[in-house]
């Protein structure tokens, strides 16, 4: 496992180790030595399979129920997003995204203080997420990933009737 910082900090890229043999793949996520790295201990654990164009977030948790999260490509591929809405921090209000794909047995942590998402950009691809803390859904914000400032695939899009409905980027960053 390595672990490589992006210019937002706290949030980080992480290679996995990908055993391969003619059997298929072992790729090891956790590690309680190797995520003393990254400060995460998982609370809970999803799986979220999604068709293609498929939107999912941004979302993330206020305050104290705000979670730290690890997110990994299982199959197919994704844009992941995330923007940080810690107000003190430098890089308040910024977006970084990043291409997680199954080959490349790269995760992304996020830290508390982030909003997240992606669009799955694969006809079936299946993400594995581990949060920190129970999801509360009195405590969750959001931002509809269509009013962000960035360039999203020429794919037809799915929403949720919820992330349609979520407040604008402009919204976040002018509070």
């Amino acid at each position: 496992m390595k672990v490589q910082k992006t210019y937002i900090k706290g949030l980080l890229i992480i290679k996995l180790d990908k055993h391969k043999d003619k059997r298929g793949n072992l790729v090891k996520i956790l590690d309680k030595k190797n995520s003393k790295k990254f400060k995460n201990k998982c609370y809970e654990s999803y799986i979220t399979t999604s068709k293609k164009g498929s939107v999912r977030g941004l979302h993330g948790q206020s305050g104290k129920y705000s979670q730290d999260k690890i997110i990994y490509c299982l199959n197919g591929k994704l844009i992941d997003i995330v923007i940080d809405i810690r107000k003190n921090s430098k890089t308040f209000g910024k977006i970084y995204t990043k291409i997680l794909k199954e080959e490349d047995a790269l995760a992304i942590f996020i830290p508390k203080g982030f909003l997240h998402g992606y669009v799955s950009l694969k006809r079936k691809t299946i993400i594995v997420n581990y949060s920190s803390s129970a999801y509360n859904q009195k405590k969750e914000v959001g931002v509809n990933v269509n009013s962000l400032p960035i360039k999203l695939p020429k794919i037809k899009l799915i929403y949720s009737k919820k992330d349609k409905e979520l407040p604008s980027y402009k919204n976040l960053i002018n509070k």
